[in-house]
């Protein structure tokens, strides 16, 4: 019994070890390199699209969010989302996958842009471009959809707190259609998305 005790503390003490460890490298990486991290949430997500007959896409419930590392003008996200569709026969889901490049907005103190001759600008906004997947999740989905491609463009807001805390807030304009197998039709899950988030 004290044996097995003895290995539990040793392994909760391992692995305080290695996230403290973690910790200290992010924040290492952070100030050699100007790296920035931010993390959002869907405020708003709305379909713009409607299926092939004409019928528009509601939104019952939306989970998800948004992960971005940020250079000193660059930054690279993931966003990932399930968007459960409401007036179905059976629980239907999207399931999004989104990869994206950015430009401005990032949060770093350096920052400042090379376009125009307002770079200060790009301290606070930003443009980006992103595209991965869509696929429907439900019983019959698999048999009847393919999963389609999306791409979107983003307009991004960075708005400093403190010197190393900032708010963020993000406008996405996706386009993306899925087709039917066994149909030459497709439906268009187009939609807006709004997050809200932190970086540091």
């Amino acid at each position: 019994m004290k044996l097995y005790l003895a290995k539990d503390i040793l392994e909760l003490m391992r692995m305080r070890v290695l996230i403290a460890f973690t910790f200290f490298i992010f924040i290492g990486a952070s100030q050699a390199y100007s790296l920035t991290y931010n993390l959002s949430l869907p405020y708003s997500y709305k379909f713009s699209g409607e299926d092939y007959a004409g019928n528009k896409f509601e939104v019952d419930k939306n989970q998800g969010g948004l992960f971005n590392v940020g250079f000193t003008h660059w930054g690279f996200g993931f966003e990932i989302y399930e968007t459960k569709l409401k007036n179905t026969s059976e629980e239907v889901k999207l399931k999004t996958k989104l990869y994206d490049v950015t430009y401005g907005a990032t949060g770093a103190l350096e920052e400042v842009g090379w376009f125009w001759n307002y770079g200060w600008i790009w301290k606070y906004v930003g443009l980006g471009y992103g595209f991965g997947t869509d696929e429907l999740t439900c019983s019959f989905c698999e048999t009847n959809f393919y999963k389609g491609f999306a791409m979107q463009y983003i307009l991004l807001f960075n708005i400093p707190i403190t010197k190393s805390f900032n708010l963020k807030t993000s406008y996405h304009l996706k386009t993306s259609k899925i087709r039917h197998k066994y149909k030459s039709e497709a439906d268009d899950y187009s939609a807006t998305i709004i997050n809200v988030g932190i970086g540091f």
